[in-house]
């Protein structure tokens, strides 16, 4: 919940940073603009407060490239994964039973309470414009039709008349004209005539629609007293607009004292979805009739600013996603890559059900174009599969994450690489276990792996355990998972990033740029653990957790940091999978 409240609070001030900016286009720079400009202004603003910021980004988002890395180099690194007897035995993590912290529990409690209020005042409000509306639809019912005035229905209603309810335009998808029986005797032929030409010109303008807009603005967001003050400026600029057209062909005495004598005998009802010739601010409507100040037009300047504006409110955003989605995207060294081609084939491929309820497993290394897994679940081996890890992975049914399998395929080839070999389990999955699956972009918390302020402390493989088998021409390399840290020797960075993946409850990107091997060790205690509740007898030094959280011991001990952010990220989506044909 305080994620939405967060959410909220994001969206309120970037649309009051909106609101802002509309006011100093009006006020400074179209203030002698046509009223019908500042008003398109003014509702763009109100719409702001319906579109969050995010669909603009995730929009830019959609058009930056997916981040798959292909198979050629989803696998950068040798493919080892193994778990043996545990190092550290830790004791049983304490379960705890404290309470919430009071400051958690009284944010949590007034977000609800927040909550409750909104959602009271969003009855309420919205309850209004409910009678209001009722009260408008009674008025239609009643009302008789009389011809049109220039194309629009023209209705008379004697409970107008009764009631002294001022003409105005009633309807959203089919405007008409609605005016109290008798008003013809209370205003001349030419005063009527230019009452009837303003309403006409809120009919062509659609304002009970975009009136209704921001009703609905209101209505969720009743709590924010800019958007009443939007509103004002609405109702002010859509009078002035249909004024400026009536004025265009009336002579302004006659239809300032047109209105003067509405007002005289009838009254603003200020109903919802129906606009009125009398609701904005009569004296200083009056003497802007009077005056009759002909509105410039736009010059290059004032649609330059327009333009520039506009492209700030839209193209930024969409641009900022775009970038994100750059910046974010998977590296060549990292695990990550959803891989999914799958042409190449096993010539001999064995699978068993393990049913030997062992805690040990192992997953190859893939080696001479072959692999073997032992005891794996197959919602890990799929994941393993596709290089990517099992967070990501969604839609699969229950039953593949509690039942291991041992998988023995032998390629054609020995000479092929790794990443073909994981072509070929991908081959293995769809055709014995039926897999069917897409790839889906959703935009989820990660972090950035990023390199540290004074830059990382990894050690150079060539420098590290493995330098005299690099130096003799061997492979060396490989990545341990202790229970509470990792250890690599001479690998790349995406080792370490699978590594403490599944540890640091996000997916991690590889935005450090190192391109090389390393030898690292990091060590850390989970949340809630303390140091002193471990048996540590006869535990290594190195494999010794340090009393830090998993982003502390990073930036301490590697010298890189997990910065908190969101990112598209790609999820392979099962559609159907089955258990395995016979061998």
């Amino acid at each position: 919940m305080t994620r939405l409240a967060t959410l909220a609070l994001d969206h309120l001030w970037q649309s009051t940073l909106v609101v802002g900016l509309a006011w100093f286009v009006c006020v400074f720079v179209l203030r002698k603009s046509a009223a019908r400009v500042r008003f398109a202004v003014w509702m763009g603003a109100s719409v702001k407060f319906l579109v969050p910021f995010t669909v603009l980004t995730d929009f830019g988002r959609a058009f930056a490239p997916i981040g798959l890395v292909p198979p050629s180099q989803s696998q950068q690194i040798f493919d080892t994964v193994r778990m043996g007897v545990a190092l550290l035995t830790p004791a049983p993590l304490p379960v705890t039973t404290t309470p919430p912290q009071a400051p958690t529990a009284v944010v949590e409690w007034f977000v609800a309470g927040a909550a409750v209020c909104w959602l009271i005042g969003v009855v309420v409000v919205g309850g209004r414009v409910v009678r209001r509306w009722r009260a408008v639809l009674a008025l239609e019912r009643d009302a008789t039709s009389v011809g049109t005035f220039d194309a629009v229905p023209l209705l008379v209603s004697e409970q107008m008349r009764d009631r002294h309810i001022e003409p105005g335009v009633i309807g959203i998808w089919r405007p008409a004209i609605l005016i109290p029986s008798g008003i013809d005797a209370e205003l001349t032929p030419s005063q009527l005539q230019c009452v009837l030409a303003h309403e006409r010109q809120h009919a062509r303008r659609r304002d009970n629609f975009l009136a209704t807009i921001h009703t609905i603005v209101q209505t969720l967001i009743w709590f924010y007293p800019l958007v009443w003050f939007v509103g004002r400026r609405l109702s002010e600029e859509r009078e002035r607009a249909c004024d400026e057209a009536v004025l265009a062909s009336a002579e302004p005495d006659e239809y300032a004292e047109g209105i003067l004598r509405v007002c005289k005998f009838y009254w603003h009802a200020s109903r919802s979805h129906a606009t009125g010739v009398a609701s904005a601010d009569l004296r200083a409507r009056i003497e802007q009739i009077l005056h009759n100040e002909r509105p410039q037009p736009l010059n290059w300047l004032r649609r330059g600013v327009l333009v520039v504006t506009v492209a700030a409110l839209l193209v930024a955003p969409a641009l900022v996603g775009w970038l994100s989605a750059q910046a974010l995207a998977p590296q060549d060294n990292s695990f990550v890559g959803l891989a999914t081609s799958a042409e190449k084939k096993f010539e001999v491929a064995t699978i068993k059900q393990n049913v030997s309820g062992s805690a040990q497993w192992s997953l190859g290394p893939p080696a001479r174009g072959s692999i073997s897994i032992v005891n794996l679940p197959l919602a890990s081996i799929i994941a393993q599969s596709f290089r990517t890890n099992n967070t990501m992975v969604i839609g699969q049914p229950g039953w593949i994450g509690s039942t291991n399998y041992d998988i023995v395929g032998k390629g054609p080839d020995p000479t092929v690489s790794n990443p073909e070999v994981w072509e070929m389990m991908r081959s293995l999955l769809i055709d014995r276990f039926h897999l069917k699956y897409h790839i889906e972009q959703r935009e989820i918390p990660v972090f950035a792996l990023t390199v540290a302020r004074g830059g990382h402390k990894l050690t150079l493989g060539e420098n590290g355990r493995c330098a005299e088998a690099i130096k003799a021409g061997s492979r060396c390399g490989d990545v341990r998972m202790l229970p509470l840290g990792v250890e690599m020797q001479n690998m790349p960075i995406g080792a370490l990033i699978s590594g403490i993946g599944r540890r640091a409850g996000r997916q991690i990107v590889d935005h450090t740029q190192l391109t090389g091997r390393y030898d690292a060790i990091v060590t850390w205690l989970p949340d809630g653990a303390k140091l002193e509740d471990l048996d540590l007898t006869n535990v290594p030094q190195d494999y010794r957790p340090r009393d830090m959280s998993l982003t502390q011991a990073l930036e301490q001990v590697l010298g890189l940091k997990l910065e908190p952010q969101r990112a598209p990220m790609p999820f392979l989506v099962i559609d159907s999978v089955r258990r395995p044909d016979p061998n």
